[in-house]
């Protein structure tokens, strides 16, 4: 092989791995986009009732897979995560797993350990009790229910096995018995699904400010 075939190879060889990192790249920021939009779709879509731990955690899986695949790239972690162009795709990530972990989703997403089951049971059960009573006999006839309720999601709370559908739905009930019933109030100590709520509303945007990013 004569000089000016080896530097013609060498040319060759570098322009290829340049090229096939470039379609590496491409690949994991086009699946990080893909998941992401997917999971916010999904949280717009269970944000009222908060549904989000359950109906969204194989979506919160995939987009957390996604990241985790950036990070471990060497050709494109630095450049995907840490660049000016694209510190977006941190900050987005930050603020999914932020939102996923500030409500607690793990302890009733099924993703450890699903301890919720039964308080779902009891609450089906009491709002049962509640449609099959005239507004007058709320109070009277479902107070078994309802303190087995209550007592139930403080006891879970207490272990930390609440996360914020739990939450929001203790609230509704509550809101029932208290509000619609006037049975009196019960005090209960809530998950703070205003601040998630919120971190989610910013979610579309954050995401949309990537996609113009990565456009430009």
């Amino acid at each position: 092989m004569n000089p000016f075939q080896a530097i013609l190879l060498a040319v060759s060889v570098s322009f290829a791995w340049s090229k096939s990192k470039e379609l590496e790249c491409a690949t994991l920021r086009l699946d990080f986009a893909t998941s992401s939009t997917t999971f916010t779709n999904c949280l717009s879509k269970n944000i009222k009732p908060v549904h989000i731990c359950v109906g969204c955690a194989e979506y919160y899986t995939a987009v957390s897979q996604s990241f985790e695949n950036i990070t471990k790239s060497s050709n494109c972690s630095d450049y995907l995560l840490d660049s000016d162009n694209a510190m977006v795709i941190r900050r987005l990530w930050d603020s999914y797993s932020n939102m996923w972990n500030s409500a607690r989703c793990r302890t009733c997403s099924g993703l450890q350990q699903n301890t919720s089951d039964y308080f779902k049971e009891l609450t089906t059960q009491t709002l049962l009790c509640f449609s099959n009573h005239n507004y007058s006999q709320v109070c009277h006839s479902c107070k078994v229910q309802y303190e087995n309720l209550t007592d139930t999601f403080k006891a879970l709370s207490d272990k930390g096995y609440v996360c914020a559908d739990l939450a929001d739905s203790m609230n509704r009930t509550a809101e029932l018995w208290s509000v619609s019933y006037k049975c009196g109030r019960t005090p209960v100590e809530y998950v703070p699904v205003v601040s998630m709520t919120f971190g989610m509303l910013i979610l579309p945007v954050s995401f949309y400010l990537l996609l113009w990013k990565f456009s430009s």
